[in-house]
């Protein structure tokens, strides 16, 4: 507990430190004016589309769970996914599988899904459908970061360094979901670690989850749509910042700062605080925008994500003082 508590002291005073550079090198009144110069449609815009992706990232799982043979409203899904995010959303990398804990938690105590199975949508639903956009917004807006500055900065490198494992590593999963290798020699290396029950548990919830993403099942093609459309939604809603904060681009150029948005979310910070402060002021100076709209778009983007996860905790805190009377008695 006392590593965890001294880990966000020193995540949050590192942020401190970045925002600190950020700010020392704009204009804090001219930022200041060009935020509040983003209009009441500007703001109806942002918030729909927030709006929007939380559906159809909650859509996309009842999919999943019908799939695995659980047909639970989309109402009750969205506040459970709201709840994941908000959780996502304030923790960094040391909590990682925090959100997802929760979810699958929740599906098993209030929809009584068996924990396998829960287990199972939430990682199709999260680390890998998500991850898989995640992933390809952040490979193809940095190509066409590249293409039209024509420039590969160190600090790029760098970071592109680190991000070559998890691409690598979701390639590999669908190399072999869609080719259908076996992985016996897993299996026997796993029980070497583990004893074999957990092994096998390991090994049928892999097998539940290729099983989803075998090329035959529709449901598996509709969440696929589904988080591409999700992913095309969270770029539109970068433009319309953009836009609305008095600067013209266009769709390519939203796909890369959207890139760079979720490079932020990969540094161990919560809620990307100073690196995504840093990262889009680097990229629209970049791109040939100012580092004033650069954060001005960053306060926006903050405002409508902070919303959504404050929903998303009062959700998890409601869930969680019910259960607390229910374990007690009362």
């Amino acid at each position: 507990m006392k590593k965890r508590i001294l880990f966000f002291f020193i995540t949050f005073l590192i942020a401190a430190i970045i925002l600190y550079f950020v700010f020392k090198k704009i204009d804090i009144r001219e930022t200041w004016k060009t935020f509040l110069s983003f209009s009441k449609e500007g703001i109806f815009l942002v918030f729909i589309l927030t709006i929007l992706a939380v559906f159809l990232g909650a859509w996309r799982w009842k999919i999943i769970l019908k799939d695995i043979g659980y047909n639970i409203p989309l109402k009750n899904l969205i506040s459970s996914w709201a709840s994941g995010f908000g959780i996502a959303y304030f923790t960094s990398l040391s909590a990682m599988w925090g959100d997802e804990v929760f979810k699958t938690y929740k599906l098993k105590n209030k929809f009584s899904v068996s924990l396998k199975k829960a287990a199972v949508s939430v990682f199709i639903e999260d680390p890998i459908l998500d991850g898989s956009i995640f992933y390809l917004t952040l490979i193809i807006g940095v190509i066409f970061f590249i293409l039209k500055t024509m420039t590969i900065p160190l600090e790029l490198r760098f970071v592109l360094l680190i991000l070559l494992f998890p691409t690598i590593g979701l390639i590999l999963f669908y190399l072999i979901v869609f080719k259908n290798y076996k992985l016996n020699i897993l299996d026997k290396l796993l029980k070497r670690f583990v004893n074999s029950e957990i092994a096998d548990n390991i090994a049928s919830i892999r097998e539940e989850i290729f099983n989803f993403f075998r090329p035959s099942n529709k449901r598996m093609w509709q969440t696929v749509i589904l988080s591409f459309l999700k992913g095309v939604v969270n770029i539109i809603r970068s433009w319309v910042i953009i836009f609305f904060l008095g600067a013209k681009v266009n769709f390519i150029t939203a796909v890369s700062i959207s890139a760079f948005t979720n490079i932020a979310y990969t540094f161990p910070l919560p809620a990307a605080l100073g690196s995504l402060e840093a990262l889009q002021a680097f990229a629209f100076s970049r791109l040939g925008l100012t580092s004033r709209i650069a954060v001005a778009f960053v306060l926006v983007l903050r405002i409508a994500d902070i919303s959504l996860a404050l929903i998303g905790i009062f959700l998890v805190l409601k869930f969680s003082t019910k259960w607390l009377k229910e374990k007690m008695g009362l």
